[in-house]
């Protein structure tokens, strides 16, 4: 055999290796809803393709998973005692890149008529999560090397307690966040990108933490709403933000005279940001 078949042969090889490596599965899992009492909901999810929406049924949740069997486990479990359901597929690995992301899918919904606590710890995913219409008292994104885009289609039924959104090499959309019916925003960006939508009337004024590595962070607001940004220790210039420097504080035109105002307590070491002012 001479050098080029046995090039041949051994790809050929390695090819039936992979593909006997990947082991693909299919899971459909759900629960009945029972009640309405207040639940911590954990959406865990490696490595994929990741729906997320409000469900339209009478269960508590419904889920179907397309995995590798050989890589991740689903993750299916409710803690009455606890009022605690996570969902989802976990990984031993500690961390993905975006170059392994696989042909796994989860499509998944959620109750509406229960309050939760929902927490999405993502890796290297890419995914539409619609979060309008449910009862959301808290929610928060821990991201890897995700593509997301996060929709607020809907008004959040109650009041949000906090949003905290951490960006690690993520590139997130968070649109229509003004439904999400908060009055503070958490914001970690590291290599990533946030762009944090809050164009539309704001019901009262926002307060926004945000710290920034390497990563961009844009902020939109609605032309009325006046923004102040508090960066004292910024190492960099704001002059590109949209925003004008006085009193020893960057604000938007016109802040004095608007009636609802972004409050944006910025800390940074290159990372970038700007406010777009945007007609809702």
């Amino acid at each position: 055999m001479n050098g080029r078949l046995l090039t041949l042969a051994a790809a050929l090889a390695g090819a039936a290796h992979g593909a006997q490596a990947q082991r693909w599965r299919t899971l459909d899992a759900s629960r009945q809803l029972r009640d309405t009492t207040p639940l911590n909901v954990r959406v865990e999810y490696a490595a994929g393709r990741l729906d997320l929406a409000p469900g339209t049924t009478s269960d508590l949740y419904a889920m179907h998973l397309r995995y590798d069997a050989d890589r991740v486990e689903p993750l299916s479990r409710f803690d009455s005692a606890a009022r605690a359901l996570a969902i989802g597929v976990r990984s031993a690995q500690l961390s993905w890149n975006r170059g392994e992301r696989e042909e796994g899918t989860m499509q998944a919904t959620l109750s509406t008529r229960v309050p939760m606590e929902l927490t999405l710890e993502i890796g290297a995913v890419e995914g539409d999560v619609q979060l309008g219409g449910l009862r959301l008292t808290d929610f928060a994104l821990k991201g890897g090397a995700a593509e997301l885009t996060l929709r607020f289609d809907a008004p959040n039924p109650v009041p949000m307690r906090a949003m905290t959104l951490e960006v690690g090499a993520a590139d997130v959309k968070v649109l229509h966040a003004i439904n999400a019916q908060t009055e503070r925003v958490q914001a970690t960006v590291g290599v990533g990108a946030l762009d944090l939508d809050f164009t539309g009337p704001l019901a009262h004024d926002l307060d926004i933490s945000a710290s920034l590595a390497l990563g961009d962070f844009t902020l939109r607001v609605s032309p009325e709403v006046g923004v102040y940004a508090d960066a004292s220790t910024f190492l960099g210039d704001l002059s590109d933000s949209g925003l004008e420097k006085r009193a020893g504080g960057w604000y938007s035109p016109g802040y004095d005279k608007a009636t609802r105002h972004v409050r944006v307590r910025l800390r940074s070491l290159i990372g970038g940001f700007k406010v777009k002012r945007t007609p809702a």
